[in-house]
């Protein structure tokens, strides 16, 4: 890539690169760095600074623990940056529209640009905006039941990073040729779950127009207690209870002793927002039942066998584990019987039914539950994933996260490249991803494949893609019924002790 032509923000003016039909501009500030005595505070707008600024490196990554498949990444407290990819050329008239994506990793790990700037997505003439925000303890530790209301923003600090991305897009979109009327907020896992707290929160109201959510929810936050209950735990790992000395503690600490709590895949649910009276009144999937999102179309599903990715990475034994208590807390001894012979009627072994089960705990029941509540009050798009990636293994098909490459139309991995490809499996790749710009674009989710109706609790059309994509109406509904209309508190599956 090559320089680019100077673009003016508030900032002043930012210098990126160009080459193959886009325009990167990279590592941009949205916040002050959350730093010192800014540390658990919510983001402050960065300094007006002027002048000329290269825009063409990522910023660090939020602190979180090393990747293995990524040694060399960055990591610092100092995280607050975004990044932009438009399309070459002029803009039309009113602008592109906007994807603003959230990254998953379970409150706990990822960044931004994890699937590449959006290239893609760009060359169909869509600007892409990719965040880091703060994660783990020193994004989400709640404070407030600790030292009081001074400390009340730092159990949902993360989640005021989003929207205060949000906002400096809004505010700067139009100088990269974006539409601030024509926002699509996208999340994928602990993305997507944030995508349920913007539509839910107060503070999210008017900054976006539409949104995706890819195996999400709206139900996965703290109550106070459990939050205040964590934070202790973490001062005690940390040895440190003093407030002024905590934010004079090396940021390596917090991630390290919050490892030690839980770590790896059984920690991945441990950090969330915690309720907050101004950010997060109530769970968020009750507002937006009663309309704080009304008129925002949702672009919503799950995929078929999400359980599978946690039991490949754990191990079936460790992953089905928590499974009997974790059911039984939510449904009664009886109930979560009941609920495992269901999904017995479609899985080999019991083992499977509890993976099933698990999965659709975390991302198919609250998935289906915000479909049902956002339709009452704009259209909806439901659909489900059924297969990986064309090239990756079949005992990855429906696992969480497996279909964002075919969303965002990302190379495949190196092991996958010399697979044998199926070519339905490449079609239904390619439709997910034309449906998803379709949908950026115009609002509606069908693009040159089988008929996709607005979705609706009576019929509860699907769209279901696999190597023969095709619209089922309530599929699984005996496995949807046999949750019944039970609520309950998302948490960690796995035991603190």
């Amino acid at each position: 890539m090559g320089s680019v032509p100077a673009v003016t923000t508030e900032l002043g003016t930012l210098v990126g690169l160009a080459g193959d039909g886009v325009r990167v501009w990279r590592g941009i500030p949205y916040a002050r760095p959350p730093v010192g005595e800014l540390r658990w505070k919510a983001p402050r707008p960065p300094s007006q600074s002027g002048g000329v600024h290269v825009a063409t490196e990522h910023g660090p990554h939020a602190m979180q623990s090393p990747d293995p498949m990524n040694p060399s990444a960055v990591c610092d407290e100092d995280c607050l940056y975004l990044n932009v990819c438009t399309p070459e050329g002029p803009a039309p008239d009113g602008g592109w529209p906007v994807l603003f994506w959230l990254h998953g990793g379970g409150y706990r790990v990822g960044h931004g640009e994890q699937l590449g700037d959006g290239e893609e997505f760009a060359r169909a003439g869509i600007v892409v905006v990719t965040i880091n925000y703060r994660l783990g303890s020193l994004g989400f530790l709640h404070l407030a039941g600790i030292f009081g209301e001074s400390e009340a923003d730092a159990g949902v600090c993360g989640l005021l990073d989003q929207i205060e991305a949000l906002k400096w897009v809004r505010r700067n979109v139009s100088a990269f040729g974006g539409d601030p009327a024509r926002i699509t907020v996208y999340g994928v896992s602990a993305g997507a779950k944030s995508v349920g707290n913007l539509m839910g929160s107060p503070l999210g109201a008017g900054l976006f127009a539409q949104a995706i959510s890819s195996s999400g929810g709206a139900d996965h936050v703290a109550t106070p207690e459990a939050g205040t209950a964590l934070a202790r735990r973490l001062l005690d790992e940390v040895g440190c209870h003093d407030m002024a000395a905590l934010r004079s503690v090396p940021a390596k600490e917090f991630v390290e002793a919050q490892e030690r709590i839980l770590t790896g895949f059984q920690a991945l649910w441990l950090w969330r927002p915690t309720l907050h009276p101004r950010v997060l009144p109530e769970v968020p999937i009750e507002p937006i039942r009663r309309g704080s999102a009304a008129g925002i179309p949702l672009l919503i599903g799950n995929n078929s066998n999400e359980g599978s990715t946690y039991a490949m990475m754990l191990g079936d034994d460790v992953a089905t584990a928590p499974a009997a208590g974790v059911l039984a807390s939510i449904l009664g001894e009886e109930g979560a019987t009941r609920l495992l012979e269901t999904y017995l009627r479609r899985v080999p072994d019991l083992q499977a039914a509890k993976i099933a089960a698990m999965g659709d705990e975390r991302y198919g029941i609250p998935t289906q539950r915000l479909a049902d509540a956002q339709s009452a009050h704009a259209p909806v798009y439901r659909y489900r994933i059924d297969v990986a990636a064309p090239g990756v293994p079949e005992q990855l098909d429906g696992g969480h996260g497996t279909e964002t490459t075919m969303a965002w139309k990302t190379p495949l991995p190196l092991y996958a490249q010399a697979t044998d490809v199926n070519p339905k499996r490449e079609r239904a790749a390619l439709l997910i991803h034309r449906c998803w710009v379709r949908f950026v674009r115009d609002g509606v989710a069908d693009a040159d494949g089988p008929e996709w109706p607005p979705y609706g609790p009576e019929l509860r059309p699907v769209l279901v893609f696999r190597e023969d994509t095709d619209l089922v109406l309530d599929p699984r509904a005996d496995e949807r019924k046999a949750w019944g209309d039970t609520e309950w508190a998302s948490g960690t599956w796995f035991p603190v002790t």
